[in-house]
């Protein structure tokens, strides 16, 4: 008889149940550096075999100049470093102040101490918008915009019709010369005849 689907499938599942667990890889322990192996040396000797040993000054008697580089080294314990660098402040009070510039001093993920919202030239769906570009553009425009205006007047002086002369003509100022009888029978002439207005019948109007 074949072997159905799911009894495959249960078969598999238990040899899966039976197979033991891989065991995990050994863990291989690094082996720690000189300088950590010395570091846990030095920790347990008192300070003036530690200054003995490296040859430092007394970090109590650091003046303006004295080298401290020895005690940034990394087998020298920490107490000793902090004290040697305090004594370094004390001995310039410049090094003490601070000068405002230390940007890293300022704790910017706080966001009551982060200051005010930066704004930029960015612009969504704009990108970056050069105002110095806009201004120019403007400027370019406006100047179009006065050659155009000037074009139009120019063009409207050039159409404009000339205005009449007052200016008498020749045989107007001949005119004058004729007698004055000769002028009338010509406005009589020129003038023509009036018409008789009809003259309407009254019609009388009765009430009763």
């Amino acid at each position: 008889m074949a072997e159905s689907r799911l009894q495959r499938w249960a078969r598999k599942k238990a040899e899966a149940a039976k197979r033991p667990e891989p065991s995990p890889p050994p863990v291989i322990e690094a082996e720690p550096a000189p300088e950590e192996q010395e570091l846990a040396i030095n920790e347990a000797l008192p300070e003036h075999e530690l200054l003995e040993k490296y040859g430092l000054p007394d970090p109590e008697n650091i003046e303006l100049g004295t080298d401290i580089t020895g005690f940034m080294r990394k087998e020298i314990p920490e107490f000793l470093r902090r004290k040697a660098l305090r004594g370094l402040w004390k001995s310039n009070p410049v090094l003490a102040v601070l000068d405002g510039l230390n940007d890293y001093d300022e704790d910017y993920t706080l966001a009551s101490t982060a200051g005010q919202t930066v704004k930029t030239l960015y612009k969504v769906g704009e990108g970056l918008v050069d105002k110095a570009r806009k201004a120019a553009d403007v400027v370019e425009d406006q100047s179009i915009e006065q050659v155009r205006l000037s074009t139009d007047e120019s063009d409207s002086t050039i159409t404009q019709e000339p205005e009449p002369d007052d200016t008498l003509e020749p045989e107007d100022m001949a005119t004058p010369t004729e007698p004055p009888e000769q002028q009338l029978a010509q406005q009589e002439t020129s003038q023509p005849e009036e018409q008789p207005e009809p003259r309407f019948r009254p019609r009388m109007r009765f009430d009763y």
